[in-house]
């Protein structure tokens, strides 16, 4: 029996990538959008340790910021905080990571079906698009905004498929946090982890990836298009 492991050496017909420390780098505004949000409302800065940064960074604002107030105003001022110290800041803080839009164009110029399924809203993935150059590259985009239920659970992972009409068996989840794993594992695709991101190896792996890499670049290779990420 081939394993998903041997499987994942040949071109899936779709990939759906996480969008935060997957394919572009944004951990250092996450992390100053949340301190200077929750400053501003709660007074003081929130997450401070690094267990509630790793939880609280992969989650969406939808079911995060509840969790800081059982009041809907403080809930709703810390939403909106945070989306204008995102969009305030974003074109200073984010970058694309190293090959991920060559990887991205390249895997569409050889046909296969590319996706987005994040937790982030509609409207701060856009901006991001905006300044990483990738901007009407992608199938599908599946924000958080989109569905009811965030990573790990596999709703937008599935809704994703569907919309694409390809199947689970012949696509590829690809995240750096184990809630991108999860997600893919329980819609039934394959899934790479990648540890250039929020998350560390470990904490992947316990996930059970099919397969671990450090870096788009090791996944262009395995696929065989290193060539255009150079």
């Amino acid at each position: 029996m081939t394993s998903n492991a041997e499987m994942l050496k040949e071109l899936p017909q779709a990939v759906l990538f996480d969008w935060d420390g997957t394919l572009i780098d944004s951990g250092n505004i996450l992390l100053t959008c949340w301190h200077e949000v929750t400053t501003r409302v709660l007074g003081a800065p929130f997450p401070i340790t690094e267990e509630d940064r790793r939880k609280f960074l992969s989650m969406r604002g939808a079911d995060s910021f509840p969790l800081l107030s059982d009041d809907p105003d403080v809930v709703q001022a810390l939403d909106d905080g945070f989306t204008d110290a995102y969009l305030a800041l974003a074109a200073d803080h984010i970058t694309a990571q190293q090959g991920s839009v060559e990887l991205v164009k390249a895997l569409r110029e050889r046909g296969v079906l590319v996706a987005v399924v994040t937790s982030k809203t509609r409207l701060r993935m856009d901006r991001d698009m905006e300044i990483c150059d990738l901007v009407g590259v992608f199938d599908l985009v599946v924000t958080g905004d989109d569905v009811t239920r965030a990573k790990p659970d596999p709703e937008g992972v599935l809704a994703a498929l569907r919309e694409l009409d390809v199947a689970a068996e012949r696509s590829v989840m690809v995240g750096d946090g184990p809630v991108d794993i999860k997600a893919g594992r329980a819609a039934g695709t394959m899934t790479v982890g990648i540890s250039h991101g929020l998350h560390s190896a470990e904490e992947i792996q316990a996930a059970e990836p099919d397969l671990l890499i450090e870096s788009l670049l090791q996944l262009s290779s395995l696929w065989g298009l290193s060539a255009s990420t150079e």
